[in-house]
């Protein structure tokens, strides 16, 4: 009995332990882990130490060792210094990290090793500090640096990542074809800091780098350059705020870095000319392209047919052609063009050159050129020939007074009956009165016509602008549909005016009203001389002033040239207060603002 209780006594104990055991390892509970980890790797050793010298030429290593396992996040990232043309190669060994150089070194040359955010440690994520390693393949580290920014031409915002690149070869091939003698990406605030340099004078260029090739390729590549040759005269120290490593989310600290020199990024228009494409749309529509901007040509003409019945517009840059051919008889298959403009030739330099084209009219697969569409769905009437065409309207109560109404068709107008046209106005009180107007085409434009009445505009009238069928017959001898649009002056009470008082006007500017990122032009000014400049009508909102210089007075800020040593035409954002481009108007609101534009382009 006294055995029988103990074996009892015994199971007892382990079914508690059982259920004990199952009740820890409940798995719908999750197990506490603890707080997360933030905190980023902490490098505990380099070999070879910082500032290394007599390092070899080939197969050189470095092993960073870390207090935790760290990995190679983006190795793209890892950026030696003068690059080589094969790229360092990063492996992880337990808590070291492996980098070899894979490229033959120059001899007597100072290197750095840019980590940037490449490493990470293995469990969170947390980015490693930014570390520059330096060392030589001689026996002196050089030690001179300078700092920078990169800012984009036309939104005047710092570029990512981008490639600096200085030279000690200073001529005009060298970007093209060499690689540089020192190089660094900017940050996400566009900073650089070019460290480790000689004592020498160096061409510095930035440019995109989309290749990777630590070249610049001016198909693909954004660039930008600096006006002289630069010679760097501040000594690397531990000290220096700007060689620091900075959490690019601290604002303040970022922003708190001094930059020695600016440079602007911008996207080179092709200067190779050619003719680069040609086409016949329909029978009477098509186009030649070039390969540059402002053709020069010498004599187009279109075999058989009439001067009179060509008609030729230009795009904005003059890089391009429409041609359309206004004759009453049928076009034969093809079409026989000669040109003769100017061509880059082999030595590159503008020479006299012949074009004969011969341009046919692409068969379209799908239905059209009038004929009924086999398609037509139940109770559907197949399509027939159009007997009339669309007339696009453009006439926004916020912009009449400044733009008219704008008229857009999709082919050239050949003939227009003015006498058919109508503006009425009604008062308040419901009566009409006809009002005079202007019409003209845009002069940018020929497909398009700006109407403006001649009379200033009244408050509480509604203007109906009528086109009867008939006004306009196009290219294709078809009368305009019917159109009808109908403006008026805003009456609301909550929109606000702005207005510029204009002052040191020296040469022509673009003056825009843009939404608060830039990327929508609200109205825009071609500014000759100072003045008062309004812009009615506005919503409650943020909005840019964004300012061109229009040196050569063609309408649009000119990008720069690389090899003509040619800056973008400048661009500035008017800021209200100092750092702040962003402009608030409230509703309801007259504001005025007066720019020395002489002085915020000096």
């Amino acid at each position: 009995m006294k055995r029988i209780l103990i074996i009892a006594f015994l199971l007892v104990l382990f079914v508690g332990a059982c259920l004990s055991s199952h009740s820890c390892a409940n798995t719908t509970t999750p197990p506490s882990g603890g707080p997360k980890d933030t905190l980023p790797p902490v490098l505990l050793k380099i070999t070879p130490d910082q500032g290394t010298t007599g390092f070899p030429l080939t197969e050189g290593k470095i092993t960073l060792l870390y207090n935790e396992y760290t990995v190679v996040k983006t190795p793209t990232d890892i950026l030696l210094s003068p690059p080589t043309r094969r790229k360092p190669q990063a492996k992880v060994k337990g808590k070291n990290i492996v980098v070899t150089l894979t490229d033959t070194l120059r001899a007597d040359q100072t290197y750095t090793l840019d980590f940037g955010q490449a490493l990470a440690d293995n469990n969170e994520g947390n980015l490693a500090p930014r570390l520059v390693y330096a060392f030589s393949t001689g026996d002196s580290i050089d030690s001179l640096y300078f700092t920078g920014s990169v800012l984009d031409s036309k939104t005047l915002l710092p570029t990512k990542g981008v490639l600096v690149a200085a030279y000690a070869d200073h001529s005009d091939s060298a970007c093209f074809k060499t690689l540089p003698d020192a190089v660094v990406r900017t940050d996400d605030w566009g900073f650089f800091a070019l460290r480790n340099l000689r004592d020498t004078a160096y061409q510095i260029y930035v440019y995109s780098d989309t290749d990777g090739d630590f070249k610049y390729n001016p198909d693909e590549d954004q660039v930008g350059f600096l006006d002289s040759l630069y010679t760097p005269r501040a000594v690397v120290n531990d000290t220096i705020y700007e060689l620091r490593s900075f959490n690019m989310k601290d604002t303040l600290l970022c922003q708190a870095r001094e930059s020695m020199v600016s440079l602007l990024l911008f996207k080179e228009l092709q200067t190779v000319q050619y003719l680069q494409n040609s086409g016949r749309t329909s029978e009477r529509q098509g186009f030649l392209k070039f390969s540059a901007a402002d053709v020069q040509i010498e004599s187009l003409e279109f075999v058989g047919i009439p001067d009179t019945s060509v008609i030729l517009q230009y795009n904005l840059t003059r890089d391009s052609i429409d041609f359309w051919i206004n004759t009453s008889y049928k076009l034969d298959d093809s079409l026989l063009i000669r040109l003769n403009y100017l061509k880059t030739d082999s030595t590159g330099v503008l020479a006299p050159a012949e074009e004969r084209l011969s341009l046919a009219v692409k068969q379209e697969e799908s239905q059209g050129s009038g004929k009924p569409a086999l398609n037509a769905g139940p109770g559907q009437q197949p399509a027939g020939p159009d007997t009339v065409f669309h007339i696009q309207v453009e006439a926004q109560d916020e912009t009449v007074e400044q733009l008219g109404v704008r008229l857009k068709t999709a082919l050239p107008v050949i003939r227009m009956n003015r006498d058919s046209i109508r503006l009425i106005a009604t008062n308040p009180k419901g009566q009409e009165s006809e009002k005079k107007f202007t019409i003209s085409l845009d002069s940018t434009d020929i497909r398009c016509y700006v109407v403006r009445p001649t009379e200033a505009m009244i408050k509480g009238y509604d203007y109906l602008l009528t086109l009867p069928q008939g006004t306009f017959y196009n290219l294709d001898k078809l009368p305009n549909e019917k159109t009808e649009a109908k403006f008026k002056i805003p009456q609301s009470e909550e929109l606000s005016l702005l207005r510029l008082s204009l002052t040191g006007v020296d040469v022509r500017y673009i003056v825009e009203l843009t939404d608060e990122k830039g990327n929508n032009v609200i109205r825009t000014y071609q500014v000759d001389k100072g003045g008062t400049y309004d812009f009615p009508y506005l919503k409650e909102g943020k909005y840019m002033i964004r300012i061109s210089c229009d040196m050569n007075r063609n309408g649009y800020a000119d990008t720069g040239n690389l090899l003509e040593r040619k800056q973008p035409e400048t661009v500035r954002f008017y800021e209200s207060t100092p750092g702040n481009r962003v402009l608030e108007i409230p509703g309801s609101a007259e504001i005025e603002q007066t720019i020395d534009l002489k002085e915020m382009f000096r």
